[in-house]
């Protein structure tokens, strides 16, 4: 995995442990398996079991398809604006920075902060349902999902290949799609999960922060650049 692969995988999984998604990941899991808790503690848990990881494996190919198309529209931009590559990427650096302000709340970005969660009082039906509600919660998490997301396009939209778009925002799907399958698996003890790892979501925004202003610096100076083709070169 080069850098640019390992800043997609952590972003996607610091984007999990966000403060508005870890908390709300049991009533996902709910809402999309038709489960409650009580009869899931209190009935055949293995059966359940199945029926709640199948549901999720929906809801998380519901949002990677949305991530993985935009990675790739984020790809023909670059491609379209070759040329000015080179511009591209110190500007792409610039903004990298300035989201990795707003995640150490040094600086204020108002629209950034504008939530947009869609409302669904009933579920769509069966498991392209949990597909159409994963599709629906890639669109909904602008705090916390819209400025991770955007860092991670932003470096896709530095290189003029379209499989780099692919790479990387599946890798960033990857690292929400992880921890989301373990929360499926572990539903009887999620309650317990949540509690005990919440803390996570108090320091997330600031570490996804340092990481967004030291890619910034690198992709500016041209560093990030020299690294990702010595990585190439080696491997």
């Amino acid at each position: 995995m080069d850098i640019g692969g390992f800043v997609a995988f952590t972003g996607g999984l610091l984007s999990f442990f966000s403060p508005c998604v870890l908390p709300l990941v049991p009533s996902y899991l709910i809402f999309i398996s038709g489960i409650t808790y009580e009869d899931y503690i209190k009935s055949n848990q293995k059966k359940y079991r199945k029926t709640v990881l199948v549901h999720a494996m929906s809801f998380i190919l519901g949002f990677s398809f949305i991530f993985v198309s935009l990675g790739i529209a984020s790809s023909l931009i670059g491609k379209f604006f070759a040329q000015y590559q080179d511009y591209i990427v110190k500007s792409g650096g610039v903004i990298l920075v300035f989201l990795g302000l707003f995640y150490l709340d040094i600086i204020k970005i108002p629209f950034l902060n504008k939530q947009k969660v869609f409302q669904l009082n009933k579920k769509p039906v069966g498991v392209f349902g949990s597909f159409l509600i994963g599709i629906t919660f890639s669109f909904g998490w602008t705090p916390c999902v819209g400025p991770a997301l955007s860092s991670i396009l932003m470096l896709v939209w530095t290189s003029d290949k379209i499989l780099q778009g692919v790479y990387l925002l599946s890798l960033y799907s990857l690292g929400m799609a992880i921890p989301f399958i373990i929360c499926a698996l572990i539903l009887d003890r999620i309650f317990e999960f949540i509690k005990r790892y919440n803390f996570i979501a108090r320091y997330t925004p600031k570490i996804l922060g340092v990481l967004l202003i030291v890619i910034g610096m690198l992709l500016i100076t041209s560093i990030f650049t020299r690294i990702s083709f010595i990585l190439g070169e080696a491997f």
